[in-house]
């Protein structure tokens, strides 16, 4: 007897009676949201999109500008020191439900958080890859084998795999490695998180990259790591680095993830 491949409509149907019967879960909370949506009402209320006036460069959040013209503009930081990546583009603020979200990820190896998360950024992240060079390598910022023995997953590379079609995924590149292992970032200020990452990064290729890439983590907090690792990415060939993320930090001095909170019973 063979078997027979149902038919793609049949394959929606039956997909939308699923998301029907059991709604997909929330990914700050306990709770059920609706379809093709990342958090349930409440969660919602305290997930916060980017919004302009942003740094055109890094994409911090710049609350006051005396023009217009100034609301394009560079914050102080990108105009002392050009970072080495053209800019930073993110779907939310790395706050509320969306710093939530990610902790119970990666603290509590919540995988219903993720896909979550990558549900709703989804339409974002497929507009993002219009406005972007098209068929150019979509890297995952690695971590060190060590880190990945001890957390059991990638975080970018998952996410990749969740916000990218099918027909995109060969454009995932695995070949910028991180070559030892660094002290963790969180709390360190900025200059410190530049040293801690400083000749970490290696890209191991047998030709020479040529044209854009873009750089992908699931979250930027003060860009020290995304721009050392697209430092080592231009000295390989590379002509520009775009940073795409699903979470962009404020700026502070010290950045201090606050602990993640536990699952509800």
């Amino acid at each position: 007897m063979f078997f027979q491949r149902p038919s793609r409509n049949l394959l929606i149907t039956l997909r939308d009676a699923i998301t029907h019967t059991l709604p997909p879960a929330c990914a700050g909370c306990d709770g059920h949201a609706p379809p093709r949506r990342a958090f349930c009402a409440l969660c919602d209320d305290v997930a916060y999109p980017l919004q302009n006036p942003l740094c055109a460069v890094c994409s911090v959040p710049m609350e006051q500008f005396s023009s217009p013209d100034e609301a394009r503009s560079e914050c102080s930081r990108c105009r002392r020191r050009p970072p080495n990546f053209d800019r930073i583009i993110a779907h939310w603020e790395y706050d509320g439900a969306v710093a939530d979200a990610i902790r119970r990820l990666k603290y509590g190896d919540d995988f219903a958080s993720l896909r979550a998360l990558c549900r709703g950024a989804r339409p974002w992240f497929l507009r993002c890859l219009c406005e972007l060079p098209e068929d150019c390598p979509i890297i995952p910022v690695p971590s060190h084998s060590t880190s990945l023995r001890r957390r059991g997953f990638h975080v970018p590379t998952m996410s990749l795999r969740l916000l990218l079609p099918r027909r995109h995924r060969h454009r995932i590149d695995h070949r910028l490695i991180k070559t030892r292992s660094t002290p963790r970032q969180a709390g360190l200020p900025f200059a410190a998180r530049q040293a801690n990452v400083r000749d970490v990064f290696d890209y191991r290729a047998s030709t020479t990259p040529q044209g854009p890439a873009i750089l992908f983590d699931d979250v930027v907090t003060t860009g020290a790591t995304a721009d050392a690792a697209a430092g080592v990415l231009l000295d390989a060939g590379f002509e520009s680095i775009e940073i795409v993320t699903l979470a962009r930090a404020p700026a502070r001095r010290s950045y201090q993830a606050p602990p993640p909170s536990p699952r509800l019973p």
